[in-house]
Formats: structure tokens, sequence, C-alpha cells
């Protein structure tokens, strides 16, 4: 039986059409439903392979399969059935009735006699590859005849192009996807821009890292976008980056000086024959811990060669002095050996501040024991009592009765405690007060050391808790210290869930003091 020769043309065309289709499920849907309406055709498969044309990549059928069946069937009709011959002879075939074509693979034989008698299969070549096959059947025997058989294959040429164009876009879109998958798994904040510097992609870690929106930052220029968010980062970061290139640099430094971050910058640039399609990727490796690291041992070697160095200097000139007096057959004055052994003491607290530097970078398991506040507070006490009276400062208690029992690190809040003592012994002048408080309030345990000492300028105050900041000012230059105290406090305070606080007037002393929630 012919077709009009209308309704060939009419499939043709409308199979022209879908090459501005680039969904690949849409293309062979479309081109089964054409072929299948025109050559009359009761049902139609296509079995769609991958770019090297061995692996299957696709099965579509009219009939409903679930996932087990269909892998059986297709894998049964690709080895043993008349697609398997259409891929291995790289020809059409027609069946005229499938009870005398032994390449007719039957799957349900009492099915397969009601449905299919008569079979058209066709392969689909891209550029000479195979990518397809397609297979139409009919329940009559002797229904599809040579001039279907030319006419499906005029169809399969037709549609090879619109095949090609799906494919690649969904190997392109399949590319993207592992693409965004890795660049949102990847720690590192990564930045794509064109030539311009405006941005292509920016993954979660870099939007984290700007606190922004993809949308707010896609196709923006890095200075325009600066402006945008108030971010100083990203102008540094363009002026930092357009340095670089002039000098032929891939790497470079930034801090971030409203995280107080740094951050290694690596380039790596995008070459492309069109000029708008070439740009820049930005790797942008947080390395602050890796900085601190490098200011804490360039402290630690600052403080041992500076601190150390003027005691150790101080020892060997009493020992040659106590030399040439054995030398002369003279007793050592015991003045000499008195200043030695405060020499000593006075290095055996740098090295305890350096060793809490130490400290202060390392988290440490806290205990969590029962114990009296007033042990803690009278052992703390205990330890600058010598310090207090050697200036000849008043330490006034004022500690409520019945403290109730806390749960924590005895030690290392006893250490919290020594510093806060400890600089308002230091900050204070001889002859001034130091008043201790304690109370229990609300589920809390509040304490505080009061000082008349020197105060903390306004300016300064917002640092006080920062590791290595020291509070500078005409009143207090002698006084020496690591600047690491308060920050040890903070630390230790807020690992055991409290909070620190303090109020300071330069020129009328300061109160520091804690919180701490009553555990039982």
């Amino acid at each position: 039986m012919d077709v009009p020769d209308r309704s060939h043309v009419e499939m043709l065309l409308q199979i022209a059409r879908l090459l501005t289709t680039l969904d690949l499920d849409d293309v062979l849907q479309q081109t089964i439903q054409l072929t299948t309406q025109t050559v009359g055709a009761a049902r139609g498969t296509f079995f769609l392979l991958d770019e090297q044309g061995e692996s299957l990549q696709g099965f579509i059928s009219a009939q409903a399969y679930d996932a087990e069946t269909r892998e059986i069937v297709s894998r049964r009709v690709l080895e043993q059935g008349l697609a398997g011959w259409v891929m291995a002879n790289q020809q059409s075939a027609l069946i005229e009735d499938t009870l005398t074509d032994p390449r007719w693979v039957v799957l349900d034989a009492e099915k397969e006699r009601a449905r299919v008698r008569s079979v058209l299969c066709v392969p689909f070549f891209v550029e000479g590859e195979l990518r397809g096959v397609m297979t139409l059947e009919h329940p009559q025997p002797r229904h599809f005849t040579q001039a279907h058989l030319r006419l499906v294959e005029a169809a399969a040429n037709q549609a090879a192009a619109s095949l090609r164009n799906a494919q690649l876009f969904e190997r392109v879109q399949g590319q993207q996807r592992q693409l965004r998958a890795i660049l949102d798994s990847v720690s590192e904040s990564l930045l794509v821009l064109d030539r311009l510097f405006c941005v292509r992609l920016a993954n979660p870690a870099a939007l984290t890292l700007l606190g922004a929106q993809e949308s707010d930052v896609l196709g923006f220029n890095l200075e325009t976008l600066a402006a945008r968010l108030d971010n100083l980062f990203l102008a540094q970061l363009a002026q930092k980056l357009t340095a670089a290139l002039q000098k032929a640099q891939n790497r470079f430094e930034l801090r971030d000086e409203r995280t107080k971050r740094d951050f290694v910058v690596n380039v790596a640039s995008i070459e492309a024959r069109r000029a708008d399609e070439s740009g820049y990727v930005l790797a942008l490796s947080d390395v602050s811990s890796l900085k601190d690291l490098t200011r804490l041992k360039t402290h630690m070697i600052q403080m041992a060669s500076h601190d150390l160095k003027n005691p150790i200097g101080v020892l060997r000139n009493y020992l040659d002095v106590i030399r040439a007096d054995v030398d002369s057959g003279l007793l050592p004055d015991p003045r000499l050996l008195e200043n030695m052994y405060k020499t000593l003491a006075r290095m055996e607290a740098l090295v305890v501040n350096l060793l809490n530097v130490q400290r202060a970078e390392e988290t440490e398991p806290l205990s969590r024991e029962l114990f009296d506040p007033y042990d803690l507070i009278n052992a703390a006490l205990e330890d600058i009592l010598p310090a207090v009276r050697a200036r000849q400062q008043t330490l006034i208690q004022n500690l409520q009765p019945n403290l109730r029992p806390l749960r924590g690190d005895f030690s290392r809040l006893r250490e919290a405690i020594n510093n806060l003592l400890d600089n308002a012994n230091k900050y204070t002048p001889e002859g001034g007060e130091i008043v201790v408080s304690a109370y229990s309030e609300d589920e809390r345990f509040t304490f505080s050391v009061k000082d008349n000492g020197y105060g903390i300028p306004a300016d300064q105050q917002a640092a006080i808790f920062q590791p290595y900041f020291r509070a500078t000012q005409a009143a207090t230059q002698h006084i020496s210290g690591s600047g690491i105290g308060l920050s040890i406090v903070k630390e230790v305070i807020e690992r055991h869930g409290g909070q620190v606080w303090f109020v300071s007037k330069e020129g009328q002393g300061s109160t520091f003091g804690f919180w701490l929630p009553i555990l039982t």
C-alpha cells in the first residue's frame, strides 16, 4: 500500500523543524510519532546509542515497562533481535511476517502473534556513525512495503542532524551539571570572570565569602560589585588581580580586613579563539590558620629573643661579679644572690607567658568536675597575694555567702581568674585598691575584679580581648606583658558556656568580670 506523497513531504518538513529542538527525548518522541502516523504503524520504539555507537544510552518505547523489564527487553533485542541485526549489518530491515523471519525475537509468544506481524527497522547515522535504531510495528502481515522503508530511511536521514544537536546539547548540559557538582563540593572560593572582570560563575563558598546571592553577583564587574555590596575586599581583589596580570603573575595574597582572614589567590587564564569568551578562574584559598601559626611563631620568637635576652644578660653580669669575688677569696654578696633569684623568677614568668601563648592557639578538652566556688577564688587569691603585698595594694573581698557549687574545669578557671587578678595588680599603681566580688543569681555565677588603676582609653576598648593586643598609653609604657591574658580568659569562659565583660574609664580604673551557668 502506497502512502500519499503529500503526507511524506509533510512528515519530512516537520522532522526538519526538529533541528531547533534541543531536548533529546522530545526529538526522539516526535520522530517516532511522525513516522508511525505517516506509515500507519501501530507502535514504534527507538534504541539510542552512545557517541561510540556501542552502549545503550536510551530506550524509548510506546509500551510501558518497569525498569527491570526495560533492561531485559532492550538487552535481548539488541543482542538477538532485529535491532541487533540492523546494528551489526548497519542496514535497514523489512519483515513482512514475524512468524517466518528468524531475525524477530519472540518475547511473549501469545502476545507477539496478536501484536506484531509486520516490522520496519531503520538505523540512524550521524556523520557516518551509528547512533540509533528505530523499529516500527504493525499487527497485520505484509503491512509495510519497500516504499515505506525508503520513506522511513529518508526520515532517519532528515532527523540525524536534530539527533546530533540534541545529543551535543545533552552532553554539554551533563558536563555543566558535573562542573556545578564539582564547584559546589569544593571548599575553596571559586570565581570565574570574563576578560573585563565580570563574574560569570561563583560557587557557594565564594558566595558565602562575599555575603551575597548568586543573582547579586553574576554579570557584574568586580569594582562595580564592590561598590554595590560595599565590599572593600572585592575592590582590593580587583586591584591586586590587575597588578598580578600586568606582572604575568598567577598567584598573590589578599587579606579581608572585615573578617580578619587571609587568602592566597591562584589565577588561571581561560584561553579562547573569541576574545569575549576568554577570562580567568580565581581560586581563593583561606590560609588564615597558617598565617596565625606564622604570626604565633614570630611572636614567640620575638618574645624569647627580646624578653629573655635582658634577664639572661643580668644573670651573666651577676655571675661575673660572684666569680670575681670567689677568685678574690670573698663570699658572694647575699644581695646578688637575691637579685639572681628574682631574675630567674622573671624568666620563669616569661616562659609561662610563652606557653600560655601556645595554649591560647590550642583547644584542650575541659574537665567537668563539681567544686566549691570559694575554693576556686581562694586558690587564685593565694597566687596573687605576694604581688599585691609587694605593691602595698589593698585587696577587698566582696563574696556572697552560700555560693552555689559550680561544674567545670577548676584549673582552667583558676588560670582565667589569675589573669584578671594579675592585670589588676599590674595596672593599678602602688597603694591602689582591688575589689574582688562574686555572687550567684538566676542560675548564674558572676565574678568580677575592680581596680582604681590607669583604665583603658575608649578608642582601644573594642580590641581588648583580641590575642596579642595591649592597650597603649603613656602611663603604662613601663608595664610588660604578652597581650594574651585577656584572650585566654575569654576563651576559657566561653568554652564553659559563659561570657566575659568589662567597663573602664581612662584614669579611673577598670572592672573585668564574667558569668558562668550554674550546672549541677
